[in-house]
């Protein structure tokens, strides 16, 4: 059990050693993504259980906000693999 918890340590020292290695760009696309991300997250959140309990129930305005739950979540991947691929872009075209 304690050499699965090392490995995972190790491993998760080698991803902060490959994130804080990142271009400022790249690193600025990610974060910005994130922050996108939470805030229509945060906000479809608080409509749907809004929608639930406090506002009378509307189809339509549940629909809207479940599909603003799930864009957040497509907007945090394009964000992250963004920043990766440009990451990979920029140190190869250095090269």
């Amino acid at each position: 059990m304690r050499s699965g918890q090392s490995n995972r340590s190790k491993n998760t020292n080698k991803i902060l050693a490959a994130f804080n290695g990142m271009h400022k760009t790249s690193k600025i696309l990610i974060k910005s993504g994130l922050f996108v991300f939470l805030a229509l997250f945060v906000t479809g959140s608080v409509l749907v259980i809004l929608n639930n309990t406090v506002l009378p129930y509307d189809p339509h305005f549940d629909m809207v906000s479940k599909e603003l739950v799930k864009t957040s979540f497509i907007l945090a991947a394009e964000a992250i693999i963004g920043g990766v691929v440009m990451d990979y872009v920029f140190s190869h075209h250095r090269s």
